[in-house]
């Protein structure tokens, strides 16, 4: 990671993305390491300008390509007609988790000019099963501890939930800062949101 890169993030950023690729294509707490990898390869497809889900992926490969070229299209109806397609809601929100950081990831990769991570050969090992027994659907659409909000929406997977935070804090602020609105770094408080509200703006992020 990170050759040929123009730019070169701080040490803790760097150490967030290494260890969140590595998070990413090992296997989670419903998916094998090749399904997360094959999740990637969708996502990424999708990304390229494919127009429609790869052939023979199934159910999952259309909650893959949806999530990533319309995510704010998807509706809870949609993802009710996933869980009853055969796709359980607990491997919808990890697949959910895959897409989202890997487009931090691979955006990111790019804007420091040093290119998206080949993919390496799936581990072997089954999913880890890590998945909270406290988990409920209440105003949400998938498994939630309480209603959370979206530095938590992945707690229901509690390993995906931290991979998630530990990627936030990193490229964001730290979790402690989240409301301390006289920060000031590199950027004020102030310019951290402007950049996260157009982003947002620009990606479409209505959460």
């Amino acid at each position: 990671m990170f050759i040929g890169a123009e730019l070169q993030p701080s040490r803790a950023r760097r150490g967030a993305v290494e260890r969140a690729w590595v998070q990413l294509v090992s296997a989670g707490p419903t998916l094998t390491s090749r399904e997360r990898i094959d999740v990637i390869a969708g996502a990424r497809r999708a990304w390229a300008g494919a127009e429609a889900p790869e052939p023979g992926t199934g159910v999952s490969g259309e909650a893959i390509f949806w999530l990533a070229v319309d995510a704010e299209g998807i509706t809870h109806d949609l993802v009710s007609d996933f869980a009853r397609r055969g796709l359980p809601l607990e491997s919808y929100l990890e697949i959910v988790g895959v897409v989202a950081r890997l487009s931090n990831i691979d955006w990111y990769m790019r804007g420091i000019g040093s290119g998206i991570t080949r993919l390496p050969d799936s581990d072997p090992s089954g999913p880890t099963g890590n998945i909270s027994p406290h988990a409920r659907i209440t105003d949400s659409w998938v498994p939630m501890l309480g209603n959370a909000a979206a530095p938590r929406t992945l707690d229901a997977l509690p390993d995906e939930g931290e991979a998630l935070r530990d990627l936030h804090e990193a490229m964001y602020i730290d979790m402690d800062s989240i409301d301390d609105w006289t920060l000031d770094g590199d950027l004020s408080r102030s310019q951290i949101e402007f950049v996260a509200a157009r982003t947002s703006y620009l990606n479409e992020c209505f959460y």
